[in-house]
């Protein structure tokens, strides 16, 4: 248990009956002293260190957290890190042998949620008018093109529209070790259409986000990775490394290093509603719009603005290949992050040639099983 220790300051006067003389000031004493426990709720905010708690002192199981966890770190699952945060308190948290808490993580798409905040903290700053202004309007490459349909919503959804681009590369191999050398932005911006924007011919294209990249970039006159400091990264203290392509450009698909912890920073701000210690980093708004369901594939699965969302179970994530996740449960306040064994080769994070970084998969994994281990525990 936390405490914080109140000094009660008391002056005692003594009356002599006479002769005018001031009554003495008795210094307090030691035995005023008392302990008041501090009990973390949705107030609370990691400062530049996390508070670690025991879970009961939360209103979660220990045995739940335990479940959670030993499920998470099966051998074959390949797990590197685990973060459980409720009441912006760490209440479960383990790493694999050889890793800890100040071990890098990678985010593959994780990233695209990442990237659509920085969408929405540009709208509200006023440097992005709308998301349903056409794309063109911050991709100059694509004025008189034919594509003034395709919208930013459009980009953000995954309902562009767009085909593959003209080099017939598959969008996958964006993602696989090495990627695609060169302008990466220059391959997401070449492509055609091929169905109206926002049919319901919805298409997972790690291209379409990139193009969230070239946005933010003519939006803002910043790269990105400056941006999202100034105005994300720094604000929670979170600590982060964005790859890019050969020249230069973010890759808004995918691709932050960060700890666990971390990313628990990040999903903590979205449980939040975008504040940040009374700090309005993205408008709740915004958060509202991103997270709603755009797109309903079933009845545990659809997407909104670059994130996941599970109505079946009430939360909504940002998904990163091999189980890279934040799972975000705003009506428990409770964070859940989960990252794979992580390997990086070359020291610089232009991903391409001899820089990149690769991930282990689970073998086998349950979104739905995982968080209903911790969630089942809560009181």
């Amino acid at each position: 248990m936390k405490y914080i220790t109140l000094i009660g300051l008391f002056l005692f006067i003594s009356s002599c009956g006479g002769g005018g003389s001031s009554s003495p000031v008795i210094a307090p004493s030691t035995d005023t002293l008392s302990e008041v426990p501090v009990v973390p709720d949705s107030t609370t905010f990691p400062g530049a260190e996390w508070e670690v708690y025991a879970p009961d002192e939360v209103g979660i199981s220990q045995a739940s957290i335990d479940a959670a966890l030993d499920y998470a770190f099966v051998a074959d699952r390949f797990t590197q890190g685990v973060v459980i945060v409720r009441h912006g308190v760490i209440v479960g948290e383990r790493y694999a042998v050889d890793k800890s808490a100040d071990t890098p993580a990678t985010s593959w798409s994780t990233g695209k949620s990442v990237a659509s905040t920085l969408i929405g903290i540009a709208v509200d700053q006023g440097l992005i008018s709308s998301i349903d202004v056409p794309a063109e309007n911050y991709l100059p490459e694509w004025v008189n093109t034919g594509r003034e349909a395709i919208t930013i919503r459009s980009l953000l959804e995954m309902r562009s529209g767009l085909g593959l681009a003209s080099a017939n590369v598959e969008d996958t191999e964006m993602y696989v070790e090495g990627g695609i050398a060169g302008d990466q932005l220059a391959y997401a911006l070449d492509r055609n259409p091929e169905t109206n924007p926002r049919t319901d011919n919805w298409r997972y294209q790690n291209t379409d986000s990139m193009l969230l990249s070239g946005i933010l970039e003519n939006a803002t006159g910043q790269n990105v990775l400056n941006y999202a400091d100034v105005n994300l990264f720094s604000v929670i203290g979170m600590t982060a490394t964005w790859w890019t392509d050969e020249a230069g450009h973010a890759l808004t698909y995918c691709c932050i290093d960060a700890t666990s912890r971390d990313f628990a920073r990040f999903g903590l701000l979205i449980a939040r509603d975008g504040n940040w210690r009374n700090t309005q980093v993205v408008s709740k708004d915004w958060v509202d719009e991103a997270t709603a369901m755009s797109v309903t594939m079933s009845s545990d699965r659809g997407y909104g603005l670059q994130w996941w969302i599970n109505p079946d179970l009430g939360y909504f994530y940002a998904a990163g290949f091999h189980k890279n996740h934040i799972y975000i449960f705003p009506q428990h306040d409770l964070v859940i992050v989960r990252n794979s064994n992580y390997t990086r080769t070359g020291n610089d994070t232009v991903r391409t040639g001899s820089n990149w970084h690769r991930t282990d998969g689970p073998n086998q994994w349950s979104d739905a099983d995982f968080v209903t281990f911790i969630t089942a525990g809560i009181n």
